[in-house]
């Protein structure tokens, strides 16, 4: 299958969401014409720098805010943008949609993994009415009079996670489910937190994403993957599956989650290509080793409770 242009469309256009204060962490896709849409726009603690990005583009309107998932560097920020913009209806997976508009229990998972950090790093996130969020599952599209954003389910980073399809751009909208690429490195570094990650979904959605041949993959963190699509999911299937072969060796020694982390990040750091300090501490700073230690952590302990029943 190969996704191809149906017609002229305009590119999608990367908006730096200046997470955690800083450029390239993380970037909303806007998308523009007949009716406009942005796709994960990013933190509660950035939405005023989003929105005015997006005002500074001579967009006055959105009708369709897409989320991949709703981890708070994603989706913090979408009842801000829901309150400047309310003609906007939110997309989102249906196992999660109930948190967009009552986000308590999110906010607590999320503050028990972060801990007393979290507000400072991501802002929380506003309530949504119920009646601007639209549940979509796979396969179904949303319209925006010119062309059709297709949802394709794409679970693994978590068990709720969505991408897009854009046909009349090419491009493919990938969220997490390929895993992190910062600008000045081709490594794709894989993103498995907590708190449902699942090593084997998220094999499946590299190779059924793959297999879409779009002519371009977006990542919110950050920009356009490369150095092209085929060469880009080819590095996540292998990065992934090196970063899963060193928790698994560190876990079988190791006596301390400390150990492992240790283990499994100077593991990944050996057999990937080289990068730079500055580099390093992108990755570190939007993807840290802790997190995916303890979402690796959490997919065994969930396969052990299941043999043992």
């Amino acid at each position: 299958m190969k996704l191809v242009s149906s017609i002229n469309a305009e590119p999608p256009t990367r908006i730096d969401a200046m997470m955690f204060g800083q450029p390239e962490k993380m970037c909303p896709w806007l998308i523009t014409g007949h009716g406009n849409a942005i796709v994960d726009p990013g933190p509660a603690n950035t939405a005023d720098g989003v929105i005015e990005s997006i005002e500074k583009l001579g967009v006055d309107s959105i009708d369709a805010i897409l989320l991949t998932h709703i981890h708070f560097d994603h989706a913090g920020g979408t009842g801000h943008l829901a309150r400047r913009f309310p003609e906007a209806t939110v997309y989102v997976h249906p196992r999660v949609a109930k948190h967009l508009s009552d986000p308590t229990a999110l906010v607590q998972g999320v503050k028990s993994v972060w801990g007393p950090p979290t507000e400072e790093l991501f802002g929380l996130p506003v309530p949504i009415d119920a009646s601007r969020i639209r549940r979509l599952e796979d396969g179904q599209s949303v319209d925006l009079g010119d062309r059709r954003i297709e949802a394709i389910s794409s679970p693994g980073h978590t068990r709720a996670h969505l991408s897009f399809i854009d046909p009349a751009s090419g491009s493919l909208f990938a969220g997490d489910a390929l895993g992190i690429q910062v600008p000045g490195s081709k490594v794709i570094r894989p993103s498995t937190p907590p708190a449902d990650f699942s090593y084997d979904a998220a094999v499946a959605s590299i190779e059924r994403l793959r297999n879409i041949n779009a002519d371009r993959v977006l990542l919110p963190q950050f920009g356009e993957l490369g150095p092209d699509p085929e060469t880009g999911f080819l590095a996540a299937q292998e990065s992934l599956g090196r970063w899963r072969d060193a928790y698994l060796g560190a876990r079988e020694t190791a006596e301390r989650d400390e150990d492992i982390i240790r283990r499994v990040h100077c593991s990944l750091e050996a057999t990937l290509e080289p990068v730079t300090p500055s580099v390093r501490r992108s990755f570190d700073a939007i993807n840290p080793p802790w997190l995916n230690v303890d979402g690796m952590n959490g997919e065994m302990d969930r396969l052990s409770r299941a043999s043992a029943a």
